[in-house]
């Protein structure tokens, strides 16, 4: 028999290529999403087969338990709110969404009697760390509510498991890439810098461009997830998940640009509240427990989602 799934934020960008990770590997997926930032097109492949199913819901609602069925192995919590900018504007609704959200996921699980939640956190839980790589251990320390909604889910999760004795795992993800990646203000830089070099646009590099990423890209992040369910000894373990190395800013834009073939520039702009200066983590817990290395090089992502972009535009 097959194993059965319950992705949160199934039409996003991370969590349709989760679904999809998932059906190909013998799952049956339920999938939820409040349709806010997803897209039901992300789905296309998914609805298309006998393995998925789509419910519009919210995460906040207390009443969510009403539209899932009950014969749920797994839930891969991904729904979110995913921007620092936004929880710059709004602090009160990142905290509803990712907060209180993550707390519904978690009471939804338990009434479920799910076998495990996989929870997809983010490395802005730990802000400026002294010591590079980060590792798991690092002391937490947001630098934006967005990061400190993270840091709350996470909290949720080990109370769950102490308290409950449920299975979590949290996944803190890097900066993650590739297709489906939706472009607005809020977006991942990647995805700023591809839609205004094909725009031909300059690129808006916040403050002096030094900062670091860990870009790592999404195949890669999807199969790290599905390896948190499956794998016995994740349990009750924090992960990062980002790339083998850290790249600039501003080299971000630069590589962009050349890949694109672009004739406009580089342009600096004020630093971003709350924006992270050095981000590279440790992956060594991930490939030893998950059994797992990231396989696509930046540059092959890059390609991959510059050409996807084109298409879709």
């Amino acid at each position: 028999m097959g194993k059965n799934a319950l992705v949160t934020g199934a039409a996003g960008f991370i969590g349709s290529h989760l679904v999809d990770l998932l059906i190909d590997s013998g799952y049956t997926v339920i999938g939820i999403d409040n349709l806010s930032t997803g897209r039901m097109e992300n789905l296309e492949r998914a609805v298309a087969g006998d393995s998925f199913t789509f419910v519009k819901a919210d995460i906040t609602d207390p009443d969510i338990r009403s539209k899932v069925p009950s014969d749920i192995e797994y839930i891969f919590h991904l729904a979110a709110i995913s921007s620092v900018k936004v929880s710059i504007e709004d602090p009160a609704l990142v905290h509803h969404v990712n907060a209180t959200g993550t707390l519904n996921v978690l009471i939804l699980a338990r009434e479920l009697g799910v076998k495990r939640v996989v929870f997809s956190s983010s490395a802005a839980v730990y802000g400026d760390p002294r010591r590079l790589p980060v590792t798991e251990d690092t002391p937490v320390h947001a630098l934006s509510p967005y990061g400190a909604s993270k840091i709350a889910g996470e909290q949720y999760m080990h109370a769950y498991r102490e308290a409950f004795g449920l299975e979590t795992v949290i996944l803190r993800y890097f900066n993650v890439f590739g297709p489906r990646q939706a472009y607005s203000a809020y977006s991942g830089v990647v995805s700023v810098f591809i839609n205004r070099a094909l725009a031909n646009e300059n690129l808006i590099v916040d403050g002096d461009g030094l900062q670091t990423r860990s870009l790592i890209y999404v195949s890669d992040v999807v199969e790290y997830t599905k390896r948190a369910a499956e794998v016995p000894e994740a349990n009750g373990q924090v992960f990062n998940v980002g790339g083998n190395k850290d790249i600039r800013v501003v080299d971000i834009a630069d590589r962009v640009l050349v890949t694109v073939g672009a004739d406009c520039k580089i342009r600096h702009g004020p630093p971003r509240v709350g924006d992270v200066k050095k981000s590279i983590g440790s992956i060594k817990r991930a490939k030893s427990v998950l059994g797992y290395s990231p396989k696509v090089s930046f540059d092959k992502g890059l390609q991959w989602t510059i050409d996807w972009y084109r298409e879709h535009m």
